[in-house]
């Protein structure tokens, strides 16, 4: 096996993915990073800050710029968490409203591809996404402790 044209094929598999939800954004006048970490919001009751670049592998001022730039928008907002500094997203009545299009385009989106793969490939495609992440965190670890 050629482990090189392997990654390869799969890195260039993930930025289609990537560049599909980026057209998504585009035609809603947003940033790939911004409508992930929308998605993100939706999807999860208690996403913080913190969740978002720990998920999505974003710096902490990037994410900030994005939120901050909603937050000015009144299209999400922030409520305490379990502590003073622990602040929970989300979205604002208005937020909700004006991202639902947004949520709707991408929603479609998925269902029409992941229901043209059909679900047991579904189901195979992310047990070895998730497998090769695992993978992938482990030998990270190591390599740290490793530079240690």
């Amino acid at each position: 096996m050629n482990y090189r044209e392997t990654m390869s094929r799969l890195n260039n598999a993930l930025n289609l993915i990537d560049s599909a939800y980026a057209v998504i954004a585009k035609k809603h006048g947003l940033t790939f990073n911004s409508l992930m970490i929308l998605c993100l919001i939706k999807e999860s009751e208690h996403v913080t800050q913190k969740k978002i670049c720990d998920e999505l592998h974003l710096p902490k001022s990037t994410v900030h710029s994005i939120l901050s730039d909603f937050t000015k928008q009144e299209y999400v907002t922030l409520e305490f968490g379990n502590n003073k500094k622990e602040k929970f997203i989300i979205f604002t009545e208005s937020g909700s409203r004006y991202f639902s299009k947004t949520f709707d385009d991408t929603w479609a989106f998925e269902n029409k591809i992941l229901s043209a793969l059909g679900e047991n490939t579904c189901h195979i495609l992310v047990e070895a996404a998730e497998k090769l992440g695992e993978i992938i965190k482990d030998d990270h670890k190591c390599q740290a402790n490793q530079e240690d």
